[in-house]
């Protein structure tokens, strides 16, 4: 069996309010997982509930088959990151002092350089001594990525990472998409761009009400592209 990050029957609340319910995912290292639905529907939530930050979870979560628990710095060395959507950035630090605490904070192996990450992210090599909170919104995201990527993760769940953002920087997240999936990494996108889900993705869920009413794999999705619309009620 593949190494996957597997969350089945996960159930997850915010006090007494209940946004998932019995929903079902498997991601595959190495694969780029879409997650798509309307807002409000679970698709953070479940993100965050990978990572330990709702108030109460029910079901399982696996990472390669060993349950995934305990707090959020300790699921991150176990092999998960997530980029938040709201781009935290450590604001007083320099672009190179942020790449450097997220190398640090692992323990993980040096596969994924600080050398790599301005490769993939020119913009970033002529940052690398600005505090990172001078920064633009889209050098902002490409440093969070970069970040990610330089925790050598097994697994990225990405939230929204091109919201709001120029073309020129919707294609720098889209390369480094697939350069962490050519390193084996396997993905969540949490993506409103039907086009880039459909240009990066190899697995494709749909939420609703916090539960996947829809699973296919890439063959499946593309003989019918419109199906993703039709679903999520695009016009």
């Amino acid at each position: 069996m593949n190494n996957a990050l597997e969350l089945d029957n996960v159930s997850a609340f915010y006090g007494a309010s209940q946004i998932l319910q019995l929903l079902n995912l498997r991601v595959e290292q190495g694969k780029v997982t879409c997650l798509l639905g309307l807002n409000g529907m679970g698709k953070t939530t479940t993100l965050k509930a990978i990572m330990g930050l709702v108030d109460r979870v029910e079901g399982r979560i696996t990472l390669n088959g060993q349950p995934l628990v305990g707090r959020t710095h300790l699921r991150a060395r176990m092999g998960v990151t997530l980029v938040p959507e709201d781009r935290k950035v450590f604001a007083s630090l320099t672009v190179h002092e942020n790449m450097t605490v997220a190398q640090q904070l692992t323990g993980s192996g040096k596969d994924f350089l600080i050398e790599d990450a301005v490769r993939l992210f020119p913009r970033l090599q002529e940052r690398l001594e600005q505090k990172a909170g001078t920064l633009s919104g889209g050098e902002q995201q490409m440093l969070v990525v970069a970040r990610a990527l330089l925790a050598n993760p097994s697994y990225i769940l990405l939230d929204e990472p091109t919201e709001g953002l120029a073309p020129d920087y919707v294609d720098a997240i889209k390369e480094s998409i697939q350069a962490a999936r050519s390193r084996n990494i396997g993905i969540i996108l949490v993506e409103q761009s039907l086009p880039l889900a459909l240009a990066v993705g190899d697995d494709f869920y749909i939420i609703e009400n916090g539960q996947t009413i829809f699973n296919e794999p890439r063959d499946a999705v593309m003989a019918d592209p419109a199906i993703l619309e039709k679903m999520l009620a695009v016009e």
